[in-house]
């Protein structure tokens, strides 16, 4: 390939003039005939086409010190092997017209007559569970004093109305509620990786209440929240109807998570109880946040604890749209509601309709190694989840073979299925190590003991779940507590890098 590093100065010059079409028309009339289709502008190989690129071209096309392409074909808009200020410009108007281009990918315009469960499903009660069903906390984690019904939420010329209510519910596991309402998911029938998400919605003000529009990951591909992250594109108080707040968490799992947040404040006595249109357009490197297309907020620093940046939003995220009663956000004193705002009646949160448009969506990245969640009993260990591996490290292994345990909860399988569990394991003390693979009720479908090394060795274990499978979802164990002779070993790492579970 030519390197045309020598740009003659009316080249140089012209390149300079800008990013408008009426500039690169002019060669495309010249030379569009020869355009390659291949060139996708994507010359630093991040998944996206932006100015990143544009800018990152012009300086290699300039000479500037320590300025590479990673892939020099992306910028070959002339087909012809050669880099020149006639691809930079034909660069310039690709970037033009895709800035000014998003296409409809997933909405729901609530015209029909009942909730369509194509595309949402209710979440149910006030305790916030495991994988498995088992409880975590009450008040979805936020002292929450509502109970989620499939009876709170509603259809009707065009626009999908939950509605908060003061009224008794009984639960024969969960207790004793005065509130209900409603909160609906996309998880398991739409995510996205990036784009404009886009919601119109009202909501009724008053103490205590709680409306949210808001992303959690598909799959935990970091660990438990939020190291996995959360976008939180609206949130209002409904004490305070004239702002609302959009948020970022991140960071790594509670407790050691942290957070990014920035209010809108509505003017002229407007407020949360009109019509309002509310949108993230979100890329690789950026989260901006809309209230009727004013940006208000712009995010680009975040992280994942032993990750690579952009992690974790470089996942897919579903929707989420709920209305809270009581709990930290708006409570009366962090936990109660108040009332006396029902005293009229009860409270809505109405949307009109849920948009996303593919305008800066990006590929996920892919996750080498499938994150574990630590499991510490009557021992002294911890875990750390990186790139490509976890380290356990075992300092006393107790007295329990399960005692210290890496695991992967709740997996989704199906009876008469075939799984595959691979992974790569090595430890700087010979000692022994207990994988399986169990049901609900602890029934084990794969049970290997393992004698793992200093040096790694590759494993891979074929699970098929039989008819005496309680449920549908399966747990993975790593378990590395009192076996064999490590209750004397010293203090230790154990290293599992490359897991993957996948359907045969």
């Amino acid at each position: 390939m030519k390197n045309y590093k020598k740009i003659i100065t009316f080249a140089v010059s012209l390149a300079m003039l800008g990013t408008t079409s009426a500039h690169a028309s002019a060669y495309d009339d010249i030379i569009h005939t020869h355009t390659s289709d291949s060139a996708d502008g994507d010359v630093n190989k991040d998944g996206k086409f932006n100015i990143s690129d544009v800018v990152i071209f012009q300086r290699w096309l300039l000479s500037v010190p320590d300025t590479k392409l990673n892939d020099w074909t992306a910028a070959d808009f002339y087909n012809d092997n050669i880099l020149d200020v006639f691809d930079l410009c034909l660069m310039k108007q690709k970037l033009v017209l895709s800035d000014n281009e998003q296409h409809l990918v997933w909405s729901d315009e609530f015209s029909g007559e009942s909730l369509d469960d194509s595309k949402w499903s209710y979440e149910l009660g006030n305790w916030k569970l495991d994988a498995n069903g088992n409880y975590i906390t009450n008040g979805w984690g936020n002292n929450e004093q509502q109970f989620y019904t499939d009876s709170n939420a509603a259809v009707k010329d065009g626009i999908l109305t939950i509605s908060a209510r003061k009224e008794h519910y009984s639960d024969k596991v969960q207790g004793e509620y005065e509130y209900t309402s409603a909160r609906l998911s996309s998880q398991h029938l739409f995510s996205t990786c990036g784009g404009r998400i886009e919601v119109r919605a009202r909501c009724d003000s008053g103490k205590s209440l709680w409306p949210a529009i808001w992303m959690l990951p598909e799959d935990s591909a970091y660990g438990g929240w939020a190291a996995s992250g959360e976008i939180d594109i609206m949130e209002g108080w409904g004490s305070t109807p004239e702002k609302i707040c959009g948020t970022i968490h991140f960071g790594d799992v509670w407790p050691n998570n942290t957070y990014l947040t920035n209010n809108y404040e509505f003017t002229d006595g407007d407020s949360t109880e009109n019509w309002h249109t509310y949108a993230i357009e979100w890329e690789s490197d950026e989260i901006r946040w809309y209230v009727d297309d004013t940006l208000y907020s712009t995010q680009t620093d975040w992280y994942s604890a032993n990750r690579t940046y952009p992690a974790p939003f470089d996942q897919n995220f579903y929707l989420i749209l709920n209305l809270a009663v009581g709990g930290h956000f708006d409570g009366v004193d962090g936990i109660h509601a108040d009332p006396s705002i029902f005293d009229d009646g009860e409270k809505q949160f109405q949307i009109d309709y849920v948009r996303v448009y593919d305008k800066g969506a990006f590929t996920p990245t892919e996750v080498a190694s499938l994150p574990l969640e630590a499991y510490i009993e009557g021992a002294d260990a911890s875990l750390v989840n990186k790139d490509g591996k976890t380290e356990i490290t075992v300092r006393n292994a107790g007295a329990l073979e399960y005692g210290v345990m890496g695991l992967i909860k709740g997996n989704n399988v199906q009876t008469g299925e075939t799984y595959t569990l691979s992974f790569d394991v090595s430890s700087d003390a010979e000692r022994e190590m207990i994988v399986t693979a169990e049901d609900s009720v602890y029934t084990r479908f794969l049970d290997e003991k393992l004698k793992i090394t200093p040096e790694k060795t590759h494993y891979s274990f074929d699970v098929t779940f039989t008819e005496n499978m309680t449920g549908n979802l399966a747990d993975l164990k790593f378990q590395l507590g009192n076996i064999g002779d490590a209750s004397s070993l010293p203090e230790h790492t154990v290293t599992l890098s490359d897991i993957s579970w996948e359907k045969k």
